[in-house]
């Protein structure tokens, strides 16, 4: 197996909707799988899932769930509510398959709009002609960046001490990776500001999701189990 597509929901299927009908074609010619892991969704994402959680058991849970189910050489991690680009994946898979020394590649957390086009107005990157700007990078890409199956042979998985919740999960497996000597390479989708849509904080606003309340409540409670854990008196949520 080359390919195996991770996608984590929470009551994302106006995403998820559009996304199935991108891997249908960009998927084309690649002996690949698509693993969706639903963390208890009451809408027609757990109608999809390859994995049904009853409940929400957290982003690392889920996460881990679709990697140990993969069997692909490479891994697409990717949040149920990003859309990935048309031709990608196929960028990232070919990038990684012409320079085998790296193990992780994906896009810029920060490159993303919220946005979709309507009016003609151009929001985000429709199409991937090329990655750009490919370089080492002190963070993480998890939410829609490509690994090597060897990342995870190595030990480095998503700590489920985290429960459910939002941030620092992300920041920790990239800590994760270091520990093991592993690099994360980031690029840009055909220009330094090509973005791709992401219904960033989906589950925050979401009613049906965490809410922000207790969004806040989980995010001070993993500042504190990260700082701990790696030693640090200041970090970056995730």
């Amino acid at each position: 197996m080359k390919l195996s597509i991770n996608i984590l929901t929470w009551n994302n299927w106006d995403v998820l909707h559009d996304t199935l009908h991108v891997l249908q074609k960009e998927l084309k010619g690649i002996e690949s799988e698509i693993i969706i892991v639903d963390n208890g969704s009451i809408d027609e994402c757990k109608d999809y899932a390859t994995i049904k959680n009853e409940k929400n058991l957290g982003i690392s849970v889920g996460k881990n769930q679709g990697i140990r189910a993969s069997k692909g050489e490479f891994i697409l991690l990717l949040d149920g509510d990003i859309l990935p680009v048309r031709n990608s994946i196929v960028c990232l898979l070919n990038y990684m398959e012409e320079h085998p020394d790296i193990e992780a590649l994906g896009f810029h957390a920060n490159k993303w709009s919220n946005q979709r086009n309507n009016n003609g107005q151009k929001h985000y990157e429709e199409y991937c002609q090329e990655i750009v700007q490919v370089e080492e990078n002190n963070a993480h890409c998890c939410y829609y960046g490509m690994y090597r199956k060897s990342v995870f042979d190595k030990g480095a998985f998503f700590d489920e001490s985290y429960g459910i919740g939002y941030g620092y999960e992300d920041l920790d497996f990239y800590y994760e990776m270091k520990k093991r000597g592993i690099k994360q390479y980031h690029c840009h989708i055909n220009h330094a500001s090509g973005k791709y849509f992401h219904a960033i904080n989906s589950s925050i606003r979401n009613k049906n999701c965490l809410g922000y309340e207790r969004y806040m409540e989980t995010c001070k409670d993993r500042a504190r189990f990260f700082n701990e854990k790696w030693g640090m008196n200041n970090a970056i949520a995730g």
